[in-house]
């Protein structure tokens, strides 16, 4: 029997901030406080992501940190739809992480709303060498109709530190759960995007150190980060983690989804059917999982919750994998 590892290879996970902001756009820290910050969290990559600008960072790069080149870019509707303008209108805002570190250009595009010139742009992204993940649906007042046709998406945020902070709006899992239904195949990502307005970094009321992406590389370097999420190897976390060793396999007439994880009240899978499968505890004491689904399930994607609130999402696997 054929079994797939939800993370695959023999390397280890890294836990990184796929989406924050400095002083080279509008955070309120320096790259090199961010760094220490996240470093004395327990982070091992940030992609500093700041607003329309490309900056490499290598010279924070170290041998238990590393600065992911990246720029987060904008697509708005006209302000003049909404009374509140820019602030009543959708948008999209899109991260690009730089396969290239050093690179500091970003492509030529039109700054033009729409899902068909945006994903014109993710595609010229792509062929450019840049991995693209799509940010904070509630906040940017998208729906279903905006997000749903995108392909060539490495990440989805399912979370977002800042923005469920400050406005309490920064779940995607809903919107994630519909892109999934029709076929989105994006990993589900957690990040900060981080401004640190109140600059007091212990606060309850920060906007760093909620939300995360566990990245499993064969190596700890620039590249072997970016190929394993190329590959889509890794998880979303604000607090509940996945052990690795988790698989899925195709048995006689069913598909069985077995693995470990650090101590949770609860683990949940959910497929393409209405009906899923929980498992469920009064207190953190669940360590392992086993479901066994009909062999006609064409996608799953499991979800963990602690009792603390934290919370893990793995991508959505394809049943079409095990062929």
């Amino acid at each position: 029997m054929k079994q797939i590892p939800l993370f695959p290879g023999n390397g280890k996970f890294y836990k990184t901030n796929l989406h924050c902001h400095s002083t080279f756009s509008d955070g309120r820290f320096t790259v090199e406080t961010l760094k220490e910050a996240y470093k004395a969290q327990g982070y091992s990559a940030v992609a500093f992501s700041d607003h329309n600008t490309l900056t490499p960072h290598n010279e924070l790069t170290d041998d238990e940190f590393i600065a992911i080149n990246a720029i987060e870019i904008d697509f708005n509707q006209p302000s003049e739809l909404s009374k509140r303008g820019w602030f009543g209108v959708s948008v999209y805002h899109l991260n690009f992480l730089s396969k290239d570190k050093n690179r500091t250009e970003f492509i030529p595009f039109e700054r033009v709303y729409g899902v068909n010139e945006v994903q014109k742009v993710i595609d010229d992204a792509n062929a450019a060498g840049f991995l693209v993940s799509y940010n904070h649906p509630r906040w940017s007042f998208q729906t279903a109709e905006d997000f749903i046709p995108l392909r060539g998406l490495f990440g989805f945020e399912v979370f977002n530190t800042g923005c469920e902070v400050t406005m309490a709006d920064g779940y995607g899992d809903y919107e994630y759960e519909v892109y999934c239904r029709k076929g989105g195949t994006a990993c589900a990502i957690a990040t900060d995007d981080n401004h640190n307005v109140s600059k007091d970094l212990s606060s309850p009321y920060s906007d760093s150190f909620g939300g995360w992406t566990m990245v499993k590389a064969e190596e700890f370097s620039y590249g072997g980060l970016f190929d394993a999420m190329e590959n889509k190897n890794c998880y979303a976390s604000t607090g509940a983690s996945f052990k690795d060793g988790c698989f899925f396999r195709r048995e006689d007439n069913s598909i069985v989804v077995k693995g470990e994880c650090e101590p949770c009240s609860s683990v949940f899978i959910l497929t393409d059917a209405r009906h899923s499968d929980a498992r469920r505890s009064h207190s953190d004491d669940i360590t392992s999982f086993e479901f066994v689904m009909p062999a006609d399930t064409a996608w799953f994607r499991l979800e963990l919750k602690n009792k603390d609130g934290g919370r893990a999402f793995t991508r959505n696997y394809l049943a079409e994998e095990l062929n």
